[in-house]
Order: C-alpha cells, then sequence, then structure tokens
C-alpha cells in the first residue's frame, strides 16, 4: 500500500509539471536543455516554453512525514498522441535529496539508495518504455533491474540540474509475468530545466 501511495505521489508531480507558466523563459535566450544518448544515439529535447512546457522539475518535501521527491521529466513533444520520446526520473527519500549525491536504484552501487523510491524510465519513439526502478528495500524488485544513477548538482530556486545515466529495461507484462523483451544503455544524460 505504501508503494502505491509513492506512485501516486509521482503521477500527481508529473502532472503538476505540465501546467503553463506564463513567466516562462525564451527558448533562444533559455540555458535550459535535456540531453542524453540512448545506445550511442543522441537526443536532445529543445526547451520550448512558448508551445507548451516539456522540460520541468519538481522539488518537494514534507518534512512532517518525511517524504522528499524529486521529479525530472524532458519530452520530444508533449503534445503527441500516447505520450511518447521522454525520459523521467523520479527520486524519493526519507531524508532530503543532497547535491553532490549520486543516487542509484541498486544497493551499493551508487552514494546513496532512496529508501523509498527511485525510477527512470525512456519511451522512445515508438511507444516502447524501458525502465529502472527500487521500491525502497522490497526484495521482489531487485533482481528485475540494472544500475541506473542520478546526481543532482544543483537544486536552485528556479532550476534543477543533472547527470543521469543506466541500463533501461523492457518488459512484457502483459501475460501477467515479467518477460523480458529489450534493453538500452542510456549514456552521457545531463540536463537543466526549470523549477515548477
Amino acid at each position: 500500500m505504501r508503494y502505491l501511495c509513492y506512485l501516486l505521489l509521482f503521477i500527481a508531480f508529473l502532472f503538476q509539471g505540465c501546467s503553463t507558466d506564463n513567466g516562462a523563459p525564451d527558448p533562444k535566450t533559455s540555458e535550459y536543455y535535456f540531453r542524453f544518448k540512448v545506445d550511442g544515439v543522441e537526443i536532445e529535447y529543445e526547451f520550448t516554453p512558448d508551445s507548451y512546457i516539456n522540460l520541468t522539475g519538481i522539488y518537494e518535501k514534507d518534512e512532517n512525514k518525511e517524504i522528499y521527491a524529486i521529479n525530472i521529466a524532458g519530452f520530444g513533444n508533449i503534445l503527441e498522441p500516447g505520450t511518447t520520446n521522454y525520459l523521467s526520473i523520479f527520486v524519493s527519500d526519507s531524508l532530503d535529496i543532497s547535491t553532490g549525491v549520486t543516487y542509484s536504484n541498486i544497493p551499493g552501487e551508487g552514494d546513496d539508495f532512496p529508501d523509498l523510491l527511485f525510477s527512470m524510465g525512456y519511451v522512445d519513439s515508438e511507444g516502447n518504455s524501458y525502465g529502472a526502478a527500487a521500491f525502497g528495500d522490497n526484495p521482489l524488485y531487485s533482481n528485475l533491474y540494472e544500475p541506473a544513477f542520478v546526481e543532482f548538482p544543483e537544486i536552485a530556486d528556479t532550476y534543477i540540474s543533472g547527470t543521469f545515466s543506466g541500463t533501461l529495461i523492457w518488459y512484457d507484462t502483459s501475460t501477467g509475468i515479467n518477460e523480458f523483451v529489450d534493453s538500452v544503455v542510456v549514456s552521457e544524460g545531463e540536463f537543466k530545466v526549470p523549477r515548477y
């Protein structure tokens, strides 16, 4: 049940990031970016605030409940039917999200393993969904994913910057069993996104 709450929190953060902001920076003078390689092929999502908000960063904290969460998302075109061609990163921990710390979905792989949720998901232009996740220390998910990493050098009032990488896996779950289909290697990921 606890994991369902965190998943719903993630979805709420994602949709909050899709809201418009009349004060959004001009893409011609903007320093915002979201770029990475998938199996060596470079992908870049150009910041387009005049059309739609396609790069977002959200950082929320509830110190009373000890829930800290950061959500980063980049979309090639958020208006495409089926919403394809995007990458999102979500980290939730009972400790404050720190700058300069490498978070990973596998214990011992990075500097820190979030005890609530780690998720990195990529949907390609064909709609195929790849991911890496960890639901705290739940052993049911520990063998499903390869390592993925994210670091936040800056969490400012108006933007969030970071780097990311990892091996993301596509599972077919239509039969109720996770069946491996394919994987992609995400490398040289970096972003600087507006914080909403």
